[in-house]
């Protein structure tokens, strides 16, 4: 099959950190593992965008970055968008991205390869976009680039391990001694000299996520996390946010959630954290297994294949 993605116009892989660009690029090489090929977009010209994919004849569209939903109309072939806005559930944060993307979707009423069933019910209930149109498309993760350790070498510590910014609220809980943080700052409110790592990049993160006792994700707003999925690859449990728990198994011991009520309770916080990184540290195993779920080569053959090939029926029909 031939697939065409359009993401934003940024390098892809990336240099740096870029989730999306990351994202992409995984799809791609995973894709092309199972025999498809691939053409990624991710330039700024629209008319450009248009000239190529049909220079590429695609039996498929994914517009997996949701800027570019103004191109639905103009795309000949089977085609589905994707939002990887961090606020998609919750529209009293959207701000902007509002009248300049989300609106359109309302009008355009384009298949929606939704990254969970919580933004599908949003498109839903929201922009009156028809269960036909809507489908559940997870994230995945490239089990093999990380490096597995069966015991953690700093086991008595957690990471925050994201961008360091209003959204992911890292500030709020700086007094945890254990708890430590690698991403680049752009929150002015955060201390760099308490446990900050720096920024890490991907091969860095790769080699030494498998380190630490369990990961945390307090953030404010998030549609499916890829740096969750990556610290169930390592082996490390998670302390998340009630906002990001898209596609999760809440029964799992090594995953906590923080009720919002209780986010600015530190005490509790810093408790949760550690009874699920001393669980996590003893039962990495259990937490290896359950990551295979989310191998991109698997959410590709159990989601993303399928829903395409039902764009693809749907439209002939």
């Amino acid at each position: 099959m031939k697939i065409s993605i359009i993401g934003p116009a940024l390098p892809i892989p990336p240099k740096g950190w870029g989730a999306v660009e990351s994202l992409i690029w995984d799809m791609k090489l995973s894709l092309n593992k199972l025999g498809h090929e691939v053409q990624i977009l991710n330039i700024n010209d629209p008319h450009q965008i248009i000239n190529m994919i049909n220079e590429f004849r695609p039996d498929f569209v994914h517009i997996n970055y949701d800027d570019w939903v103004g191109l639905y109309p103009y795309i000949q072939y089977p085609c589905a968008v994707t939002t990887h806005f961090a606020y998609i559930e919750r529209p009293e944060l959207m701000g902007d991205y509002r009248p300049r993307v989300f609106d359109q979707f309302t009008k355009i009423k384009p298949n929606v390869f939704g990254l969970s069933d919580g933004i599908n019910s949003v498109y839903k209930n929201q922009c009156l976009i028809s269960n036909e149109k809507l489908f559940l498309n997870p994230n995945g993760v490239m089990l093999d680039n990380f490096k597995v350790t069966n015991t953690p070498k700093l086991s008595d510590r957690s990471i925050f391990l994201a961008k360091v910014d209003y959204r992911k609220r890292q500030c709020l809980f700086q007094s945890i001694d254990s708890l430590w943080y690698a991403g680049n700052i752009v929150d002015h409110r955060f201390d760099p000299s308490i446990n900050y790592l720096g920024e890490w990049y991907k091969d860095y993160l790769y080699e030494n996520l498998t380190d630490y006792g369990n990961l945390v994700l307090l953030s404010d707003g998030e549609a499916h996390s890829l740096v969750i999925m990556e610290a169930f690859v390592a082996g490390l449990g998670v302390v998340i946010s009630e906002w990001a728990t898209a596609n999760l198994d809440l029964s799992k011991n090594f995953i906590t959630v923080i009720p919002e009520d209780k986010i600015n309770d530190i005490e509790y916080v810093e408790k949760c954290i550690i009874e699920n990184r001393n669980y996590s540290v003893n039962n990495r195993k259990e937490i290896l297994e359950y990551s295979k779920q989310f191998d991109w080569v698997n959410v590709i053959k159990s989601y993303y294949i399928p829903n395409i090939q039902k764009v693809i029926k749907k439209q002939k029909n």
